[in-house]
């Protein structure tokens, strides 16, 4: 998802309530804080690295650490996290500028974290497992096939 894309969500968002700012520093500002947020409690694939060079924010599931997103500077930048997560983005945003519903916002960019981590826990504990059940003595050595398919 593109920085344009994001903001015109977040106005979507906002529909009958308090506008988004209209200084472009203002809005970068508050798009690094609900990138930073959604970053310290989701865990995106995405940012997830085993470089200790990266400007590393947190520490991640096993020897994985989650990195700072960059933030965008332009409108067709791309949003620096899981695409999905960019959802929650888009409501923490909303939920920092909102007058009415900034409870709402936060509460379903929670939702959408919960539901991302819990398939991100799936998809490493499924990875973990496959890692154990291979045999590496199989991918070292396999007996020549005696049959073509031609």
């Amino acid at each position: 998802m593109t920085y344009k894309i994001l903001k015109s969500i977040a106005m979507g968002l906002l529909s009958g309530d308090n506008a988004l700012p209209g200084g472009e520093d203002v809005l970068k500002g508050l798009v690094e804080y609900a990138l930073m947020t959604v970053a310290m409690k989701a865990e995106s694939l995405h940012l997830m690295t085993l470089s200790t060079t990266a400007n590393v924010l947190r520490l991640s599931q096993g020897d994985y650490l989650i990195r700072v997103p960059e933030v965008p500077v332009n409108d067709d930048d791309v949003i620096d996290i899981d695409e999905e997560l960019t959802f929650a983005v888009a409501r923490y945003l909303a939920s920092y500028i909102s007058a009415q519903k900034g409870g709402i916002h936060v509460s379903a960019a929670n939702r959408i974290i919960t539901d991302y981590n819990a398939k991100t826990y799936e998809i490493i504990q499924q990875m973990a497992l496959e890692a154990k059940e291979v045999d590496v003595d199989e991918l070292c050595y396999s007996a020549p096939s005696t049959e073509w398919n031609l």
